[in-house]
């Protein structure tokens, strides 16, 4: 027998009997004489922990200690039975106060009823177990660690481990950098193809979301390779154990409850997938119907090849909005407090923030199916003049005879005066007009006929309906007389309309009457006229 051997006996002996003056104290009957029990509050509970193990939870007072008092002593006493030699093996007694849980013969601890967990249900049977398995796995762990061999098989594993996660990381950074240049290098051939200033962005705009969705997936899996090193690590080292132990559990059990979730959402998403796919259906059917309109193939319930894009726009999204709302039920997560607030924090920020949109969207409409005006169409509006290019859902675009392109809002269109030239009650085409002023001393047949005679020499003027010239004021000091012709080409208007403005002045300036348009103050010496002699510029 070793010399520690009569000073654990002597322990023990200590031990035994305090435990049994305790015993017999708290089992004491209590006298008449006695002053009436306090009430006291629950104490907080106190974990006892060995080695980096929890080995037994105390939730109540006994003999006046409090659980941190007493998780404390049991932490004490594990540590110095424990630093005798040889293994100590954990055991119990059961007494009328509940537990006593013994380790090499000596006292740890007292379990008691008011230490267990009443909310799990936990029973004296099941605790006694739990701790003793506890105890006996800390002393164990604790006994393996101080074995040199093991600390340096743990060391030699964690060696092994560092450089296998080098090497993994070196050779995934070698693929990722080799995959970037090829890629970049196929963007950049399929960048330099594209003409188009607009597409090119939009490439690049994917290029670099595709750039940072691969840097995420290479952190995600350097994120994995340093878990499962430092997981290794853990595992090879008894203190440690736990620690790896939990990150397997953490681990586990949200790859678990993922994998759960994802197959409780694949029918709700096979659901949703066939909605969606059958309004896409529809609505491509519809689409080529009235595409078939608008080419004037056939008719559909009286809607012409104007109407057919803008009811087709229309169609399309009635459809979507309910594919959409057939399928919302079906989504993952379509009836959690978080998705219902989302849709509706969005559909508040869309009531709010597109009136103005769904204003532009209704005056757009509003122009097509009222047939204000078509494309083609010349058209005045405000003091901007011009052909109508595009009557689109937000705006309406007009360019001018000098070549600039004008964007109207399509509720700016609808609130101010909009003229449209090229509707006549006569058929197709248009009615052009100048306007002379002549004066009083000039005869009015003479006026008119000049004006005819313009009319008739200008390439593009229609004969029928022949050129018509009225009176439409008698001014101070001259007639104003306006010429009104037909032309059967809406886009050669204003090179039909110079034209015919420099008719007039050659049929003027050959029979010498002057044009007094715009202003006329007073008579001047001589007519304003040119000869016919200059009519090709002044001689040198």
């Amino acid at each position: 027998m070793t010399v520690h051997a009569p000073i654990a006996f002597v322990r023990r002996v200590l031990a035994v009997f305090a435990l049994a003056c305790g015993l017999a104290h708290a089992a004491a009957p209590a006298t008449t004489m006695a002053a009436p029990a306090t009430v006291q509050a629950p104490a907080a509970t106190a974990t006892a922990h060995f080695f980096n193990r929890d080995i037994v939870t105390f939730r109540s007072r006994f003999l006046g200690n409090p659980p941190e008092r007493r998780a404390r002593a049991a932490e004490d006493n594990i540590e110095r039975i424990v630093e005798e030699p040889g293994v100590a093996k954990a055991s119990y007694q059961m007494a009328p106060q509940g537990l006593i849980v013994l380790l090499d013969g000596q006292l740890v601890a007292v379990v008691t009823p008011g230490d267990l967990d009443t909310l799990e249900g936990q029973t004296m049977d099941q605790a006694r177990a739990e701790i003793l398995t506890h105890l006996n796995d800390a002393v164990q762990a604790a006994e393996t660690a101080r074995a040199p061999q093991r600390v340096l098989r743990g060391i030699g594993w964690m060696v092994i481990a560092t450089l296998i996660a080098l090497v993994v990381l070196w050779l995934f950074r070698f693929i990722a950098v080799r995959i970037r240049r090829q890629v970049d290098a196929y963007v950049k051939a399929r960048l330099s193809k594209i003409a188009s200033p607009n597409t090119r962005q939009v490439a690049m705009a994917f290029a670099a979301s595709g750039r940072g969705l691969g840097r995420f997936i290479a952190w995600v899996f350097v994120i994995v390779v340093m878990e499962e090193w430092l997981r290794f690590c853990f595992s090879h080292f008894s203190y440690t154990q736990p620690w790896a132990g939990a990150m397997t559990e953490w681990m586990s059990g949200r790859l678990g409850r993922w994998g759960s979730a994802i197959l409780h959402s694949i029918p709700g998403l096979i659901t949703a997938f066939v909605i969606l796919l059958a309004g896409r259906l529809v609505a491509q059917t519809i689409s080529v119907t009235f595409q078939g309109v608008q080419h004037g193939r056939f008719q559909f319930i009286g809607i012409d090849s104007q109407l057919a894009e803008p009811t087709r726009k229309i169609v399309v999204v009635i459809i979507w909005l309910f594919a959409i709302a057939m399928a919302y039920p079906y989504l993952p997560g379509a009836g959690t407090d978080a998705f219902k607030g989302l849709s509706v924090f969005v559909g508040l920020m869309v009531s709010i923030g597109a009136s103005s949109i769904v204003g532009q969207a209704a005056g757009g409409f509003t122009l097509l199916y009222s047939r204000t005006m078509a494309v083609g169409d010349v058209v005045r509006a405000g003091d901007v003049e011009g052909i109508v290019q595009q009557i689109g859902l937000f705006t309406t675009r007009i360019r001018t005879p000098m070549g600039v392109e004008v964007s109207f809002p399509n509720n700016v269109l609808l609130g101010d005066r909009l003229e449209n030239l090229s509707r006549a009650a006569d058929g197709p085409g248009m009615w052009l007009q100048a306007v002379v002023v002549i004066g009083y001393d000039e005869a009015w047949r003479q006026v008119t006929r000049l004006l005819l005679q313009a009319a008739n020499a200008t390439q593009g003027v229609q004969a029928d309906p022949p050129p018509l010239v009225l009176q439409t004021a008698l001014s101070d000091f001259g007639i104003e007389y306006r010429l009104r012709v037909r032309i059967a080409d809406v886009q050669q208007r204003w090179p039909i309309l110079s034209e015919l403005h420099a008719q007039i002045q050659d049929a003027f300036n050959d029979a010498n009457v002057q044009i007094m348009t715009p202003h006329y103050e007073g008579d001047p010496e001589s007519a304003k006229v040119v000869p016919k002699a200059r009519w090709e510029g002044r001689s040198p």
